[in-house]
């Protein structure tokens, strides 16, 4: 009898607790941290974001949003097989005498190569493309189109061979020519720029500094560049040169939308209305109850992380405590594992309401010294000038080479 009536208060308990209501979980995204600067390491922002991440699924009452990842990498190698194949077609194009076929299928190459420049080691493939479509050009009397797309290829590539002229003396003449006169032509200026400001640059594979930086005497025409960012990622472009002028380039974190609107807006230390719109629109994206962002800076020898809880929809964000940390981030578990535990007591009103346009790190100057360098690629050998080729006056004009 005993036993029957524990039963009974076992199986009465247990429907008791079944029915009570469920307390729903409050859907948290973590977006990545953004650095402000250039000197915090390499990624620090993406592995404490991580982090948090990890203190949010593991916090009762909470339940973590995964933000969605990028593989940058396929597009990249698709888009480059996509020049690839322009150029065939461009080369065979242009061995049938189909000139302004060549010359479109080049164009959307140069095109592809521009926008995918993170995925090209160096300017050789570029180099070979412009040259090509010079040869194209001369074909067909467009001799200063020609002339200006055989400068971006010798500048691009400084001091590399043209394996195209040695297909024909009278293009290996024209090469020469105007690698002579491409080399007394007036210098002209770039002054990189970057956001966040701090970032390593290089210039046709030689390292010149950290952004903002102006490059003194560079040869005018195409220039390859390529930068890393404190988020990790790799971005690289083409630069053209014009004599006698500074031209500058601004180097940002690479993508398009409300994800990318937003991290541009952090990297620069700004919190405004339309990064608060991009934020409110990504946590809807993601059916998030509230997503959590902020900034990543130096602090002493260590970091700072200055984070905010948003609900979707809200125009004032709330600031969360201040984290210090060191740079391996090696003492920032208890902090994080705190501000998950308030997110999971409070939610959205876990910090403290500040209004807009403000800056997430306070006191940060963006304002950083502008440095100086020359343009200092080490240039080969030149090839051995090639004689003139002479033609008849009333020759008809013909292909550089012929198919």
């Amino acid at each position: 009898m005993k036993r029957f009536a524990l039963l009974l208060c076992l199986v009465l308990g247990a429907s008791s607790l079944a029915a009570q209501p469920r307390v729903p979980r409050k859907k948290v995204a973590v977006l990545p941290f953004q650095a402000i600067s250039g000197d915090v390491p390499a990624r620090a922002g993406p592995r404490l974001a991580a982090r948090l991440a990890s203190e949010v699924h593991g916090t009762a009452g909470l339940a973590l949003v995964d933000t969605p990842a990028t593989t940058p990498s396929e597009t990249t190698v698709d888009a480059l097989a996509v020049a690839r194949a322009a150029v065939q077609e461009a080369t065979t194009a242009r061995a049938a005498r189909h000139f302004s076929r060549a010359d479109a299928a080049l164009g959307r190459a140069l095109e592809a190569y521009a926008d995918n420049a993170v995925h090209l080691p160096d300017g050789a493939e570029l180099a070979d493309t412009y040259a090509l479509r010079a040869a194209v050009r001369y074909a067909v009397g467009r001799d200063d189109e020609a002339t200006q797309a055989l400068t971006h290829a010798l500048s691009i590539a400084p001091g590399r061979p043209l394996p195209l002229a040695a297909t024909s003396p009278l293009f290996a003449h024209t090469v020469e020519r105007v690698r002579t006169t491409h080399a007394a032509q007036p210098r002209a200026t770039l002054r990189f720029e970057s956001v966040p400001a701090g970032v390593e640059v290089t210039l046709d594979g030689v390292a010149v500094g950290t952004t903002p930086v102006r490059v003194l005497h560079v040869p005018p025409g195409a220039h390859l560049w390529r930068a890393t960012l404190p988020s990790g990622e790799v971005i690289a472009g083409v630069a053209v040169a014009v004599a006698n002028r500074e031209v500058p380039v601004l180097l940002m974190p690479p993508g398009d939308g409300p994800a990318a609107s937003l991290a541009m807006s952090l990297s620069n230390n700004q919190l405004d209305a339309s990064a608060l719109k991009a934020a409110s629109k990504l946590g809807r994206e993601l059916g998030a109850d509230f997503v959590v962002l902020g900034t990543l800076s130096r602090l002493g020898l260590g970091l700072a992380l200055d984070a905010f809880v948003l609900a979707p929809g809200d125009t004032s964000p709330r600031r969360l405590p201040r984290i210090a940390m060191d740079l391996e981030l090696l003492d920032a578990g208890d902090p994080l594992r705190e501000i998950a535990a308030q997110l999971a007591s409070r939610g959205v009103e876990a910090g403290l309401a500040e209004s807009v346009p403000l800056s997430p790190t306070p006191g940060a100057s963006r304002n950083a010294h502008v440095s100086q360098t020359v343009y200092a690629v080490p240039v080969a050998d030149a090839a051995k000038p090639v004689a003139p080729v002479r033609k008849p006056a009333d020759a008809i004009r013909k292909p550089l080479v012929r198919p």
